[in-house]
């Protein structure tokens, strides 16, 4: 994690209090904090709390794997028709 970035717990403070109007988001350096807050609550629900590479590779497997499946399964249904039609 860079020095910079929020953690959870943070984040879910900041965007807590954006919510509920607490922070004066005219301000622009107000925003920034909750726009970053935002990212990194989106990244731990995507990604997991833990920046693990192993589990980030893990989950990029498994989505490259479904991709995979789903191009076999539509060149299973055109080929066949290319085949017959063409």
């Amino acid at each position: 994690m860079r020095k910079d970035d929020l953690t959870v717990d943070e984040a879910t403070v900041i965007a807590q209090h954006a919510r509920d109007g607490v922070l004066e988001l005219d301000d622009p350096e107000v925003r920034k904090v909750v726009e970053q807050a935002n990212r990194v609550l989106v990244r731990a629900q995507m990604w997991g709390e833990e920046r693990s590479p192993r589990l980030r590779r893990r989950r990029r497997f498994i989505a490259i794997g479904a991709l995979l499946l789903v191009l076999v399964w539509v060149a299973g249904l055109l080929v066949p028709l290319a085949v017959r039609f063409g």
